[in-house]
C-alpha cells in the first residue's frame, strides 16, 4: 500500500507533467491552428479631415485611435464604426518635453477626481470607444497612482488599454495587470521617422513580430507616407501568412499579478482539493511570478 507521502509525490508528478503539456499546446497552437495576428493602431485621428478619411478607407481591420476635443474626431469616429473600424481615445497625457496637451489632457500632479472627470469628458467625446491609448505621456504613465486611477475606471467603463510605451519606464500596463484590465503594450512604432522606406521596413517588423509571437501590435499616424506603404498591405499580409484584426482581439486576460494564457503561461499550484492536510514539502506560492508585458 502506498504511504501518504508517496501518493502526494505521485500527484505532484502528474501536475507537473500536465502542466508541461498545457504549455506546449499552447505554444504551438497559433502555428498549427491559425495565422499569426496583428493590430495596427493609427493615432491621431480629429485635426485633418482628408487624411482621416484617408486612414478609415484602408483596408481591412484598422483600429483608429481619436484625439478628444478636436475638429473633426467625432465625425471620424462615426465614420470609423460605419466602416467596421475600432475606435480608440488617444488620451492625451503629460510629457517630459513640454509639448501641448489642449483640450482633454491628463496632467501630471492632477488631484483623482479631476482627473477622472477629464477622463469622463474625453471618453464622452469620442464616440463608439473600445479602449484607450495614450498619446505622449512619457511623464504621465511613469506616474503609477494616476496610472492606478486610470486603469480602474476603464475598468468599470469595460474597456481595454493598449500602452504605447513612450516612456522605457511605463507604469501603465503594471497597474492595467494588477487589476485584470484586458491590456497590452505597443511593439512596433512604423513612423518615428516619415520616411517611406523606413516605415515599410518598420511594417516588415511587425509582421515579423506577429510570426514570432504570435501576434503583435503596432502603430502608425495618418501621414501620407505611412498610409501610402499601408495601402499596400493586403499584399504584406498574404505573403506572411499573418491576418489583420481589432486591437481588442489580442488583449491579454489578465489576472493579478500575471496574465492567464498567452506567452504567459504557467502553473502556479494544484488545485486545493490535490492539498496535503498535513505535510506539505513546498510552498507553491513562495516566489513572484513574472511581469508578461506581451
Amino acid at each position: 500500500m502506498c504511504t501518504p507521502k508517496a501518493r502526494f509525490h505521485c500527484r505532484w508528478l502528474f501536475i507537473l507533467l500536465s502542466c508541461l503539456a498545457s504549455i506546449d499546446s499552447a505554444s504551438s497552437a497559433p502555428a498549427a491552428n491559425q495565422h499569426a495576428q496583428l493590430a495596427i493602431i493609427i493615432d491621431d485621428l480629429g485635426y485633418n479631415l482628408r487624411l482621416g478619411q484617408r486612414t478609415l478607407n484602408l483596408p481591412g481591420a484598422i483600429t483608429v485611435a481619436v484625439l478628444p476635443f478636436t475638429p473633426h474626431g467625432r465625425e471620424l469616429a462615426h465614420y470609423a464604426h460605419q466602416q467596421g473600424k475600432e475606435v480608440m481615445l488617444h488620451a492625451p497625457m503629460s510629457n517630459h518635453h513640454d509639448y501641448p496637451l489642449g483640450r482633454g489632457g491628463l496632467r501630471s500632479g492632477m488631484a483623482k477626481t479631476e482627473f477622472i472627470a477629464v477622463l469622463r469628458q474625453n471618453l464622452a467625446n469620442v464616440p463608439h470607444v473600445k479602449g484607450v491609448n495614450n498619446h505622449m505621456g512619457s511623464q504621465l504613465t511613469e506616474e503609477a497612482e494616476p496610472m492606478g486611477w486610470l486603469m480602474a475606471e476603464l475598468k468599470q467603463q469595460q474597456l481595454y488599454f493598449v500602452d504605447s510605451r513612450t516612456s522605457a519606464q511605463t507604469q501603465a500596463l503594471i497597474q492595467a495587470q494588477e487589476i485584470g484590465l484586458p491590456s497590452r503594450r505597443r511593439d512596433v512604432f512604423l513612423d518615428d521617422k516619415k520616411d517611406q522606406q523606413v516605415i515599410y521596413q518598420q511594417l516588415l517588423l511587425a509582421l515579423e513580430k506577429a510570426q514570432q509571437q504570435g501576434s503583435a501590435i503596432a502603430i502608425g499616424h495618418p501621414y501620407p507616407e505611412t498610409l501610402r506603404v499601408l495601402e499596400q498591405l493586403p499584399e504584406l499580409l498574404a505573403r506572411y501568412q499573418v491576418h489583420l484584426v481589432k486591437a481588442s482581439q489580442l488583449m491579454a486576460d489578465t489576472i493579478p499579478g500575471g496574465l492567464k494564457g498567452g506567452a504567459g503561461n504557467y502553473c502556479l499550484a494544484p488545485p486545493m482539493s490535490l492539498w496535503p492536510e498535513t505535510w506539505m514539502p513546498i510552498n507553491p506560492f513562495d516566489y513572484t511570478p513574472p511581469v508578461w508585458e506581451n
